[in-house]
């Protein structure tokens, strides 16, 4: 497996191991993926190396490695065939049960949210998805053909897939590097869901235009709409949150139920009743639901408290689109702490696109700071840098935001800046989160 140490690499490489598979896979860089690949007794290679690949019957591949890379041109010499990882994923839902849990935002949370509910009603699925809980790998089960999955819309990866119950949280524009416009991104959501098998389910988010209108494709035999509005089959109202989370009224199947999130903010209610509709579908009881949804805890770097430096409390997240990075905001904002935001801008094409949005994303914290963008696949001639999102912040008459380069440099003065009593958030999806532990590790964290 070439790439083997980014998240979605990463859990499939479990996922197969657990298959009875013998997996060994590489990749550029060191990180926690490769480091726990590694304990688990998985031979994996910081660097890339031809000689890999000997032995392989089959290389899988990660997005971000293109047939230029040197185990790809070594494996093409040698006759042994080559599978992107959404193919690899596919031929495995389709030998399974499978729940995919698709959208531009959400996918990670309301996949571990169902997985938490099955194991409530006493299933032990076996799982793809990428975000940890509690500093380690999300557990697959050794056997059984529940699958469940996150499915990335990245490339059409999704479009792979055979699900049994089909979950779109939401449909946005941010690969602005595979999609042309709304109408091609439903379309892509529409063949997704119109892959579900016969037999099986569709859940999709009904306060959100673009999931309703590619919810049209769908040939499932049964389908539910969840959300806020009066419209949609499960509903949600009466919501106040509560500090570490939300307690709401969920009208479901003609019954109005009550409902405590362990995790806070409203997004993370959507995320809520995505799940539900989704176990709905699936015939899951009210009880091991509403149990899984009390006791879940949260997945990690999805608004991830860190612990407090001399009262400072530290919150780590993922976000890195400006509906997710305004949403993360709100949610520390709520706190009624004073909010310092570390950003670090995700890809150089998002970046270009989206740098007025996260400008105003990023209004409403009192100071900003902004570092260079977190390249991943791409090369700097391809959008812009960090430093655009700080101009277009002080022209919105923000005058409290800064361009800090160098990631540690820029953690290490927002939190030097904070005073006793404020809220340091940190925000991003390449490595600012592995800085931030390392900037921790030696701060008195408490």
């Amino acid at each position: 497996m070439v790439g083997i140490g980014g998240a979605g690499m990463e859990a499939l490489a479990r996922l197969l191991v657990d298959l009875g598979y013998r997996v060994s896979g590489s990749d550029a860089a060191p990180g926690p993926g490769v480091t726990d690949l590694r304990q688990s007794g998985v031979p994996v290679r910081v660097g890339h190396d031809a000689s890999q690949v000997e032995g392989a019957d089959l290389l899988v591949h990660s997005a971000a490695v293109d047939e230029e890379n040197c185990e790809r041109r070594a494996a093409a010499r040698l006759g042994i065939e080559q599978w992107s990882r959404a193919r690899a994923l596919g031929a495995v839902s389709g030998a399974c049960c499978t729940v995919a849990v698709a959208g531009t935002h959400g996918k990670t949370t309301t996949a571990s949210l169902i997985v938490g509910a099955l194991r409530c009603a006493g299933h032990e699925p076996r799982v793809a998805i990428g975000g940890w809980m509690g500093g380690r790998p999300q557990p697959t089960a050794r056997s059984g053909d529940l699958l469940v999955v996150e499915a990335d819309e990245y490339r059409r990866a999704f479009h792979e897939l055979e699900p049994w119950i089909s979950v779109v949280t939401n449909i946005e524009m941010e690969h602005v590097d595979c999609f042309d416009g709304r109408d091609e991104l439903v379309e892509a959501f529409g063949v997704f869901v119109s892959r579900c098998r016969r037999g099986g389910g569709v859940a999709v988010n009904g306060d959100d235009e673009l999931c309703r209108a590619a919810a049209l494709q769908s040939r499932a035999d049964v389908s539910l709409t969840y959300g806020f509005g009066p419209s949609c089959q499960v509903r949600a109202e009466a919501l106040v949150p509560t500090g570490t989370g939300s307690a709401f009224a969920v009208h479901l199947d003609g019954e109005r139920r009550q409902v405590d999130l362990g995790v806070p903010g409203r997004h993370n209610v959507s995320n809520a009743l995505a799940a539900i509709a989704a176990t709905r579908l699936m015939g899951l009881a009210w009880e091991p639901v509403s149990s899984a949804l009390r006791r879940f805890t949260g997945v990690d770097r999805r608004y991830q408290s860190r612990g407090e430096v001399e009262g400072v409390a530290i919150v780590d997240d993922y976000a890195h689109h400006p509906t997710e990075v305004s949403a993360t905001v709100a949610t520390a904002a709520a706190t009624g702490r004073r909010v310092t935001a570390v950003f670090q801008p995700h890809t150089y094409s998002r970046t270009r696109h989206f740098r007025e949005a996260f400008a105003e994303s990023l209004l409403n914290a009192h100071r900003v700071c902004v570092t260079s963008v977190y390249a991943a696949r791409e090369s700097p001639d391809l959008g812009d840098e960090g430093d655009v999102i700080v101009d277009d912040l002080r022209r919105l008459g923000h005058h409290r935001a800064h361009f800090v380069a160098e990631v540690d440099l820029a953690l290490s003065r927002s939190l030097a800046e904070c005073a006793a009593g404020d809220l340091l958030l940190v925000m991003g999806a390449g490595d600012i989160g592995d800085h931030l532990g390392d900037l921790l590790k030696g701060s008195g964290l408490r």
